[in-house]
């Protein structure tokens, strides 16, 4: 008996389903792509295959009973899905509540407020600093909180932006009217270099607003570039100075404005002070990069049911037992015994209990103020040699703390602020920093943090500048370099 058209046209059709089966495997695929599929694609794709294999044998072999049963199976499959569907619905309607009931009952820790939480809550507060700025002006200016971005031999750079407020480019320069994105290449050579971390590179302000655009403004004489990036400290922003002279550039000065970000990483960090990294993460990027880092989150890890569920699961095996890492003598990395060589996530976990915004002890503040004084000494010393065989002249300048200015109007409380971790700290140590300058009276080196004294409102938000504190700064700058 010969094959009727009608089965003809099934059987063509299930040798295309069958093929289309076997050549849309995940193998085939990923050997296609070039790259692996994550464990979710795999199966996803493998299934999807399959089916297609079994549709077309079922064509080629059932002809029209095939498609009676399909039809059949797939009404019933369909009112199951459907219920599955709302029910996991319903459920992660659920869990996204109690996420974020669980999000409220959260306790405040920091004693101070940020400008963003401010800008939401209290958008008149944020207004009168920033006077004669829109709202959108000033949700532009604290939009900037991810300012980091990689950078193949520094542990990362500035981030590469243009915008209305923001504008970086050329060798991680911040511009403005006068260094812009169009002649910084040829003002580079033989302008006034100004390194620095968030503070010089202008976190709130415009690019006309940064110390470097005063500096621009008020002496015309010369030509001053923003070379300040966000937790710079004073080692990284000669590492930069150096990876410039490197390139070939030539400076005529270089000035540093320095202070908090120094202060922080050495609580933070238990190195050598002249090995400290910029972040406190930097410096296990070894074994912890993006070569060495777990495939990324699936889709169902990332649903609010699982969420919920894995917030009741202590997955990081971490008991809350930290080591103790010594607060009167640096970690030695070459020491193969030690944790850092040993067990370098033990002894991050370690690292980041330090945290400024923690309590330390008498005994670790004094360690601390004795590293600082190591690392402005040794880093002086190499500048007064790297200054020589470059030919520029170089100051650094020991910058205002707005953790201690006197009306600082970004402590929640006033009146309790002495009581904060991060006052207490910030406290007994900025002082006897100033004073162990003092007694050094090194040539360009100078203390200029009382600066604020005359405006000691001038922030937006606990450690930034405003605009007319960056022009004080700027004038005790030019006043300490004619005294030179």
């Amino acid at each position: 008996m010969g094959i009727t058209p009608e089965a003809k046209r099934y059987r063509i059709a299930g040798i295309v389903l069958v093929i289309a089966g076997l050549l849309l495997n995940p193998w085939l695929l990923a050997w296609l792509k070039g790259s692996s599929f994550s464990l979710t694609f795999f199966g996803g794709i493998l299934l999807g295959s399959l089916a297609l294999v079994a549709a077309g044998t079922g064509f080629f072999f059932k002809k029209r009973e095939f498609i009676h049963w399909v039809t059949e199976k797939y009404r019933d499959f369909a009112v199951i899905m459907l219920n599955v569907l709302i029910l996991l619905i319903l459920v992660n309607v659920f869990s996204a509540l109690m996420i974020k009931k669980n999000d409220k009952n959260k306790p405040e820790v920091a004693g101070f407020y940020s400008p963003q939480e401010l800008f939401a809550d209290s958008v008149e507060f944020m207004r009168a600093v920033y006077p004669g700025k829109s709202d959108e002006d000033i949700g532009e200016l604290l939009l900037l909180t991810s300012p980091y971005a990689n950078h193949p031999v520094l542990e990362f750079q500035e981030k590469i932006q243009i915008s209305k407020h923001y504008n970086t480019g050329f060798e991680g320069i911040r511009f403005d009217k006068i260094v812009t994105r169009k002649n910084a290449a040829s003002k580079i050579n033989g302008a006034v270099w100004v390194f620095g971390g968030s503070t010089t590179f202008g976190q709130g302000v415009s690019d006309n607003e940064t110390i470097s655009a005063f500096l621009n403004q008020l002496d015309t004489s010369k030509i001053y570039i923003n070379f300040g990036v966000h937790a710079y400290h004073q080692s990284n922003e000669i590492e930069k100075l150096l990876l410039l002279l490197k390139k070939g550039y030539q400076p005529g000065k270089v000035i540093f404005i320095d202070g908090l970000n120094d202060l922080i990483r050495m609580i933070e960090t238990n190195f050598h002070p002249l090995e400290t990294p910029a972040l406190a993460k930097s410096a296990y990027t070894s074994d912890y990069n993006i070569a060495t880092r777990e495939q990324e989150i699936s889709f169902l890890r990332l649903l609010p049911v699982t969420r919920w569920l894995r917030s009741f699961i202590d997955e990081s095996g971490d008991n809350g037992v930290y080591p103790e890492l010594s607060r009167d003598k640096y970690d030695d990395v070459y020491n193969p015994d030690n944790l850092y060589n040993t067990d370098p996530k033990q002894h991050f976990l370690a690292t980041i209990q330090r945290s400024p915004y923690n309590t330390v002890d008498s005994a670790g503040l004094r360690y601390v103020v004795w590293k600082l004084t190591e690392f402005y000494s040794a880093n002086y010393r190499f500048l007064e040699k790297l200054s020589k065989a470059y030919a520029f002249d170089f100051s650094v300048y020991y910058q205002p703390i707005g953790v201690l200015s006197e009306k600082n109007p970004f402590w929640r409380n006033q009146a309790t602020k002495s009581q904060d971790p991060l006052f207490v700290n910030v406290d007994y140590i900025i002082p006897r920093v100033r004073q162990q300058i003092a007694v050094w009276n090194l040539p360009g080196f100078y203390d200029i943090s009382d600066v604020h004294d005359s405006c000691p409102d001038c922030y937006v938000d606990l450690t930034h500048y405003n605009p007319l504190l960056n022009r004080k700064i700027a004038e005790a700058i030019l006043q300490a370099e004619k005294s030179h």
